[in-house]
Parts: structure tokens; C-alpha cells; sequence
């Protein structure tokens, strides 16, 4: 059986799960060969603290190569070790540019480079252990799947312990809060792009996708099964939106008769024919000069009555 070596590379300590994806990619190999010849580094074992995350990061590595780096970030974004937390994997998909089919042969393949593999106890308990607050369940669950180990339990807190989360993190999120009271449940990608278009002036106060979820989970919106993002119990949908959604629910507009909606809605004509007619959350571009609500195809039931929404 390989033993998996504390140090393999001339490399910093790496303490973080965060500081898990290395600067360079490493050599195209086999883990298992990889591994077996780096047992003459074990005097070199101190330098590097290994996490589960780095173990199977360096996997990714060595089995794809720098020749597919492609092939790295997918299967790094599955296990949550990208820039965003881990997600639907139809979606991760989507995102990558490739099929559910492809996406699972990585996956699968990579499993499968890491069958057989021993790892130190420390390792094992850190991929085991259950999930704290804040930490993205799922991206541990498919780690530890991954290495072959238990899945972590997920925690329920007595006294829920969130991440610090900045003001204007917050008011990211009460703005997609009031996005999913107003259309729905949305899967993460989506909330992240309109709320994203909607603060792009914002250069000086960058949004990441860990930086909104973070501020749905201090405000109360949950994430269902079906990882879909919902508004908490009781949340508001405002007056104007409802307004917007009452006119313009399932129906493809011009960006004329977007402005007029918007005048319509509330909006002052200034505003309307300004920032609100390419930022509003609610409006997403299909094509050229037409625009539709966001979620009209996904959750036209929630959208076309105006009691849905009160």
C-alpha cells in the first residue's frame, strides 16, 4: 500500500484550507508513482503541514497535469477548492462549459487515483470530523468521499457562531433576500450574477460568491436540498418590485418597455433610462434588446400571481 509522505515539494507551510491550491501546477504522474518516489523526502516531512484539501488538490494536479489545467479547476471547483463554495454539479457544469458526464469521468477518475492510498491518522481525522459553522458541508463531504473516508457530520449549533460578515456584505444580502422573497428560490450562480450586476460600479468594494453566501447565512436564508437559495420566513417583498413582477412576469421586453415598467414601478425616468435599465436585479438580458424577470422560465408559478409574492 503507497504511503502518502508529509512533503513532496520544495514548498511553503501551508495552515489553510484556503492556501490549499498551489502556484504552480506539478509534474504529470501517477499518484501513485509520485507518492513512492517522494518516500526518499521524508527527512523534508516538517516542512509542509498536508490537509485534505491539499491532498486531494495535489491529486488533481498530478493526474491531470499542467497540460489540463482545465481538468484541475473543475474538479477542484466540485470539492468546493475554487472560488466558490461547493454547488449542484449540473450547474459546476454549466459553469466549466462541460457535460454532467464529463464532469463525473473526472471525478471518478480522480477517486480512483486515490483508492488504495494510506493516509496519516491526522489527516483522516481532520477529513472526518464534523463540520463547524460557516464551513462549506458539502465541499467537506466530497473530500472526504474522494479520499475514500467517512463523510463529516454536519453540526447544528446551540448558539449559531457566523462569520464576521462587513456592512456592505450585508447589504448584498438584504438585496437578495429581497430577489428570492420577490421571484423564488434561485440556485447560487444566479443570485450571485444579478446582485453582482447590480453593485458592478462598486469597484472599490468587491463581491465574492463565499462573500454573499456568508451574508445569506447571517441573515437567515437557508439552502434547500436542491441547493436552491431561499428568503427567510417572513421576508418583505417591496412595493416596487411587486409592481415589476406584476407587469413584467414571463414576458420578454424591449429595453424601452423595460424603462417604461420601471417608470411605472416607481423609479423616477432619470434613474430608469440610467443604472436601473441595465443593473436592476429583477431584469436579466436574454438577447439583444430583450430582457426577462430572473427565474421567469424556473419559477413561473411563483411569478405570475401577484399573491405569490405578498
Amino acid at each position: 500500500m503507497n504511503r502518502l509522505p508529509y512533503a513532496q515539494f520544495s514548498m511553503p507551510a501551508i495552515d489553510s484550507p484556503s492556501a490549499a491550491i498551489p502556484a504552480q501546477p506539478f509534474p504529470h504522474q501517477s499518484v501513485s508513482s509520485a507518492w513512492s518516489s517522494a518516500e526518499q523526502l521524508r527527512d523534508a516531512r516538517s516542512e509542509i503541514r498536508l490537509t485534505p484539501e491539499l491532498v486531494v488538490t495535489q491529486a488533481a494536479y498530478r493526474l491531470f497535469g499542467a497540460d489540463h489545467p482545465d481538468r484541475v479547476r473543475t474538479v477542484l471547483d466540485y470539492h468546493g477548492l475554487g472560488s466558490h463554495p461547493a454547488d449542484q454539479l449540473a450547474l459546476l457544469a454549466g459553469r466549466h462549459g462541460v457535460s454532467v458526464r464529463t464532469m463525473t469521468g473526472r471525478i471518478q477518475h480522480l477517486r480512483a487515483e486515490l483508492a488504495g492510498v494510506e493516509l496519516h491518522p491526522r489527516i483522516i481525522a481532520d477529513a472526518t470530523r464534523p463540520s463547524a459553522p460557516g464551513q462549506d458541508h458539502l465541499g467537506r463531504v466530497r473530500i472526504a468521499t474522494t479520499l475514500h473516508l467517512p463523510a463529516p457530520a454536519a453540526v447544528k449549533p446551540v448558539a449559531p457562531v457566523l462569520p464576521t460578515v462587513s456592512p456592505s456584505q450585508l447589504a448584498a444580502g438584504r438585496a437578495a433576500i429581497r430577489l428570492l422573497a420577490t421571484v423564488g428560490p434561485l440556485d447560487l450562480d444566479t443570485v450571485f450574477a444579478a446582485i453582482a450586476r447590480c453593485r458592478r460600479f462598486r469597484v472599490r468594494d468587491p463581491l465574492t460568491a463565499r462573500d454573499l453566501v456568508a451574508a445569506l447565512d447571517t441573515l437567515g436564508a437557508t439552502r434547500g436540498n436542491d441547493l436552491l437559495w431561499h428568503a427567510p420566513s417572513g421576508a418583505e417583498v417591496p412595493a416596487r418590485y411587486r409592481s415589476i413582477v406584476e407587469a413584467a412576469a414571463g414576458i420578454d421586453l424591449t429595453r424601452q418597455q423595460m424603462i417604461d415598467v420601471l417608470i411605472a414601478a416607481g423609479y423616477t425616468p432619470s434613474s430608469a433610462t440610467g443604472r436601473m435599465s441595465s443593473s436592476h436585479p429583477l431584469f436579466e438580458r436574454t438577447q439583444h434588446d430583450r430582457y426577462r424577470i430572473i427565474g421567469s422560465v424556473a419559477n413561473k408559478g411563483h411569478l405570475v400571481t401577484s399573491s405569490a409574492v405578498a
